[in-house]
Parts: C-alpha cells; structure tokens; sequence
C-alpha cells in the first residue's frame, strides 16, 4: 500500500471536520430555535415544564424570605416624609436669608441717609462759621495801606482800632 501524501490527508481531515461541524451546528441550532418549541408555548402545551416550574417554585421559597410590601411601602413614605422636610428646611432657609438680606440693604439705605444728612449738617454749620468771620472781618477798622510806585502791591493787614484809657473821661 502507498501512504496517501500530506495535501490528501489534510483534505481528508478537513472534509470529516467539516462534515461533524455543519451536523453540531444543526441540532444545537434546532435545540435554541426550534419552531415547535414557539409553537408550543403560544399555543400554551406544557410538556412536563409545569412539574419542573413548581419544584423551581419550592427551592426558591425556601431559599428566600418573602417581601412584605407594607413594611416597603412604610420604609418608602418615612424617606418621602425625610425629603420633603429636608426640601421645607431648605426653603426655609432661603426665604429666611432673603429676608435678612432685604432687612440689611434697608439698614444700608438708612446709614447712607444719616450720613448724608450728617455731612449736610456740618457742611452748614462750616458756612456759618465762615459767614460769622467775614461778618466780624469787616466791621474790624482797617488802616491805611502805604502804596507807592516803588513799592509792590501789599495785601491789607488787619489792625485794630486804638484805644486810648483815658479818653472818655473829662
């Protein structure tokens, strides 16, 4: 006998790797869809599922505790109750600070008013003040300024009058 070559055999390898693939590929693809499996569910034949769905049904009873939905539903409104308060609290707060910041532009308003009433006040009294000295500059005599052409222009000095003790008696 001769020994078949090395392309032969791998052809021969291929075509039974092939051959097993495409028979695999059709029963596990008729295992996932399989039109009669859709057909008996729509249709609504059990074939001994309901035994295993029951027996599923027992395991998992037992496995677990079973909800109360009235300690769930008390926990859910004590959280709402928790958030609206915390919302009031927050809105609370927000009025609270408009309201202090309000209370604070009054306070400025009223401190920029007594400011400018002050600064008025004393801005009156200094022209008062000024008034009174020129009042009282010009009733004090002045003397006689020495101008000559040789001499430069000389601001007036204020003298007072002379006052002689004695002149009024006799």
């Amino acid at each position: 006998m001769t020994k078949p070559g090395f392309f032969e055999d791998t052809f021969e390898k291929l075509v039974e790797l092939g051959t097993s693939t495409a028979k695999k590929t059709g029963k596990s693809l008729a295992q996932t869809f399989s039109p009669l499996k859709l057909l008996e569910k729509s249709v609504g034949l059990n074939n001994g599922q309901d035994d295993l769905q029951e027996r599923e049904k027992k395991i998992s009873k037992d496995s677990h505790t079973p909800l109360n939905f009235e300690k769930l539903k008390e926990k859910y409104e004590q959280q709402d109750k928790q958030r609206e308060n915390a919302l009031k609290n927050r809105l609370f707060q927000l009025v609270k600070q408009g309201e202090e910041k309000e209370i604070e532009i009054k306070k400025q308003e009223e401190m920029k008013k007594k400011q400018e009433e002050e600064r008025e006040r004393a801005e009156r009294e200094r022209r008062k003040k000024i008034e009174e000295e020129q009042k009282t500059q010009e009733l004090i005599p002045r003397g006689k300024i020495r101008r000559s052409i040789f001499s430069p222009k000389k601001a007036a000095q204020q003298k007072h009058a002379e006052f002689k003790p004695a002149a009024s008696k006799n």
